[in-house]
């Protein structure tokens, strides 16, 4: 995928490197624990978003997978290039590069991994694995929706401007359902 690198938190420490990548924005992924070890190294010269995400199977992914996409979309929309890295480059920076491979380019778990580990050998998300593949029927479904928005939007449309009386397409309220049906004894 271009623009988008993944990598251990040493690949966000060389900045002669990042420059030469053409690596504009970081996506840096820590424990809260490791703060003081992994932080912006270099904040004037990329933009930074960095989260605080437990390795550990509690940790909610699919709740910070829209955060995380956005901010690689917009970069990559801007014409930068992202550097998504966690202390290994092992399982938290692969599992939401991953997870965005997935969403972008409608790819099943299983593919999405096998890509990524074709270009860094060591990827194993296996703390999120579960929730990676939890991840593909709710994306799958988000775009559903949004590709059926201007299908509803236009039915709406056609609705409001016939002379098919839309009282006929509303369900009586129940209690008007009950005074029909209700049986006197």
């Amino acid at each position: 995928m271009p623009n988008l690198w993944l990598g251990p938190f040493q690949a966000s420490t060389n900045l002669g490197k990042m420059t030469s990548m053409g690596i504009t924005h970081v996506l840096c992924l820590r424990d809260k624990r490791e703060s003081h070890l992994i932080y912006p190294r270099f904040p004037h010269d990329f933009t930074y978003m960095t989260l605080d995400i437990s390795d550990n199977i509690d940790q909610n992914l699919i709740t910070i997978f829209p955060t995380c996409c956005q901010f690689i979309d917009s970069a990559i929309a801007n014409g930068g290039s992202v550097l998504v890295h966690c202390n290994g480059g092992i399982s938290m920076s692969p599992a939401i590069v991953i997870g965005y491979l997935m969403s972008k380019l409608d790819w099943s778990y299983e593919m999405a991994l096998t890509f990524v580990q074709g270009k860094r050998y060591c990827v194993a998300p296996m703390t999120f694995q579960i929730q990676l593949k939890e991840y593909e029927p709710i994306y799958l479904a988000q775009k559903m929706m949004v590709s059926q928005e201007p299908r509803i939007a236009k039915l709406k449309r056609q609705l409001e401007d016939s002379d098919y009386p839309t009282e006929r397409l509303r369900r009586p309220a129940p209690s008007q359902e009950r005074q029909e049906s209700d049986v006197v004894m």
